[in-house]
């Protein structure tokens, strides 16, 4: 596809560079024309100031992924397209760092017509501010500013760059729509007196608001003005989209001079303004704005958000325009079909949270991450085979999962990533995920393919087993025995055997077994399951306590306060582990998800590991328990409901949760519509 094209780039190769190149050929009528292009790290394609597409798919150094681009849409006649590529050039949870570059072809019904080489003209972008490194969290990478009065440089040849592949492989997922920008409303606006503060984020957040609103809805027709005091530094104003989102920033206003302009995001308010600073994250943007009208879209960075707060230090501005351009995966959505009024409307919300955490891949979420994790996209993938009734966006996202193997042959913590640690729990998940997705798609070629990696993946752990048949933490730098948001799960507990990786253990051997059986590898499939029997011994022997007839969490003591836990006990029942003990203590924790009336401390499940415990329920006694479960899951989302949510949380303290940093839009958490498909009559 790409012998013929060079890598090339028109900068200096340094992180957080905007480089334009020119295209130039000529268009015939009816005639068909594709565009081959790939680049390092995100591009938008324009004609004049039209956004023809735009979003490189997250890839890997060994899976450089491209688009296909149809431009036969084109007036004919001769025809300048610019491609503006930025280069990000720094590791992240979401991004690996890669030279500089791009690559592409252009064809006319099948023929070459143009290919990148050093013949293309570039030049630095005009407006964006380079090489400012800013970090909005270390997950998501780098933020940006922009100068409207930049002026604009002349073309020059670019130069040929290394370290890039020639074989590609082509876009595994449909392209993002770019919707038309929200009508945001006014809910509050004003003057500000700027105080302290070390960065844009702190500015907007320790700055005194003295508030005048005016309630005014922003639909980019009519003309807002707001206006500061002489002993104010400028105008602030707070727009709501009117529910979470995620898409790019678009701005449309005229001041009489230039100015600066901050933009801060979040999900909801604090104090009175938008939580743009939280620790070291920095949810802000900058905008350098001319005299006169300033219009602006930014196509290179998601926010997810549901508020925008500006501070403009002007002493008038004319609004049109401060919104967000959703950025949507095309899908059909199928409706829920059954319950009552108000699981519809959980089942809405639900779905609403779906696809603001699915773009390139499956996110965890849109506002401080949007980050692929193997247990995360697990419970939004059940979700997803049901509501949108596809399964080629799950095939992407393991595939892509598949190239995230580390030298210690564990996964790393998300998909592609640059940086962060590996949980050995989330490992296991992924064994898991594979055999849901053979269940559901049929994909035996798939999983044909990926079989010898899930081998070398269950031997990472099948190695490790000592003489008591149990696995033992994993303790090399970067390896973090997390199970759960809750006490004694977080991955502080050092103990050397824990009954969570040993349970997710079984069920990943449980589960290549049947992987195994279903591409006919009968022996493989049998001493799975022999091996999975076994730790099943181990772990009713060594974990679980007669008299309290509950499995503790860790092999030694460790803290009485966080000795039993629902999670825990929920994967013991799943597993088989307590297949040979009394159960009716380990059903009363799980039903009331804490300790009910035993009389011991049993920390509850957080909302992402719900989905064992319900199975495990479900395992044991279908008829006995689905009741409490919808009963259950109903009085949760409920909860959240009345508490304005147009997504569902990532726990169930909300923002308040991780010292102010909970997400109001988390894709583990839609996990209703999921068993509302699968119990609801």
């Amino acid at each position: 596809m790409f012998s013929d094209c060079d890598w090339i780039w028109g900068g200096e190769g340094k992180p957080d560079e905007y480089v334009d190149y020119r295209l130039e050929f000529s268009v015939a009528s009816g005639r068909q024309y594709i565009l081959y292009l790939s680049c390092d790290t995100d591009y938008a394609l324009y004609a004049g100031d039209r956004l023809l597409a735009f979003g490189q798919y997250s890839d890997y150094p060994a899976y450089k992924v491209y688009d296909t681009i149809d431009l036969s849409m084109l007036p004919a006649g001769e025809t300048v397209l610019t491609l503006t590529v930025w280069y990000q050039g720094v590791d992240t949870q979401t991004y690996i760092k890669k030279p500089a570059g791009v690559l592409f072809r252009l064809t006319e019904d099948g023929r070459l017509l143009l290919t990148s080489g050093e013949q293309i003209p570039s030049r630095a972008t005009p407006g964006y501010v380079p090489y400012g490194c800013k970090s909005i969290t270390s997950q998501l990478g780098l933020s940006f500013t922009y100068d409207a009065s930049y002026p604009e440089e002349c073309y020059t040849p670019s130069h040929r760059v290394e370290g890039l592949p020639q074989r590609l492989f082509p876009r595994p997922v449909e392209k993002l729509d770019l919707q038309p920008p929200f009508c945001s409303q006014i809910v509050q606006s004003g003057g500000y007196i700027l105080t302290d503060g070390e960065n844009p984020a702190r500015l907007m957040r320790n700055a005194r608001l003295a508030t005048r609103t005016d309630y005014a809805v922003l639909d980019g027709e009519a003309e807002v003005t707001l206006s500061a005091l002489e002993e104010e530094d400028g105008i602030y104003a707070i727009l709501d989209m009117g529910r979470e989102t995620a898409g790019f920033l678009n701005l449309d206003f005229n001041v009489d001079y230039p100015c600066h302009v901050i933009i801060g995001w979040g999900e909801h308010l604090v104090d009175g303004r938008v939580r743009a600073a939280i620790g070291n994250r920095d949810f802000t943007c900058e905008y350098y704005a001319v005299a006169g009208r300033n219009q602006f879209l930014h196509p290179f960075r998601r926010l997810g958000c549901r508020y925008l707060q500006i501070f403009v230090k002007a002493k008038k501005i004319i609004l049109r325009r401060v919104s967000i351009c959703e950025t949507a995966y095309p899908l059909t959505i199928k409706p829920l079909g059954k319950g009552n009024l108000l699981q519809s409307r959980i089942y809405d919300v639900c779905v609403n949270t779906l696809r603001q955490c699915m773009h390139e891949h499956y996110e965890d979420c849109p506002w401080r991450e949007q980050a692929l994790y193997t247990m995360d996209s697990r419970n939004q993938m059940l979700c997803g085979y049901y509501v949108f009734g596809e399964t080629r966006f799950a095939r992407a996202c393991l595939n892509l999962i598949t190239y995230g193997m580390r030298e210690d042959e564990l996964l790393s913590l998300c998909y592609p990533a640059g940086r962060g640690r590996s949980i050995p729990a989330f490992s296991l998940i992924f064994l898991i995920q594979m055999r849901e997705y053979l269940e559901y798609s049929g994909d035996y070629a798939f999983l044909e393919e990926k079989y010898p990696f899930l081998q070398k993946l269950i031997a990472t752990f099948s190695n490790r087993v000592e003489e008591n048949g149990l696995i033992p933490i994993f303790t090399a730098d970067r390896q973090w025995n997390f199970y759960e948001w809750s006490p004694g799960l977080d991955g502080k507990c050092t103990c050397k055997f824990q009954t969570p990786l040993n349970a997710f253990y079984s069920l990943a051997l449980q589960n290549m077994a049947q992987i195994a059986e279903r591409l006919n590898k009968q022996d493989d499939a049998a001493s799975y399951r022999q091996t999975a029997r076994q730790v099943n011994a181990s772990i009713s022997a060594c974990f679980y306590h007669s008299h309290s007839g509950l499995f503790c969490s860790f092999g030694e003591t460790w803290s009485p306060d966080v000795e039993y836990s629902v999670l825990t006990n929920s994967l013991c029942l799943l597993c088989g582990a307590a297949s040979q003990v009394g159960k009716e203590t380990i059903y009363k924790i799980l039903t009331a998800n804490g300790p009910a009336d035993t009389g011991y401390r049993v920390v509850p499940n957080t909302l992402s590991m719900n989905t064992f415990r319900y199975d495990a329920l479900l395992a044991e006694d279908a008829s006995r328990f689905k009741a409490g479960i919808l009963d259950e899951i109903d009085r949760t989302y409920l909860s959240m409901l009345e508490h304005g949510a147009t997504t569902f949380w990532e726990t169930v303290q909300g923002a308040a949760d991780f010292n102010g940093a909970g997400s109001l839009c988390h894709g583990w958490s839609a996990l209703p519509a999921y068993y509302y498909h699968i119990l609801l009559p």
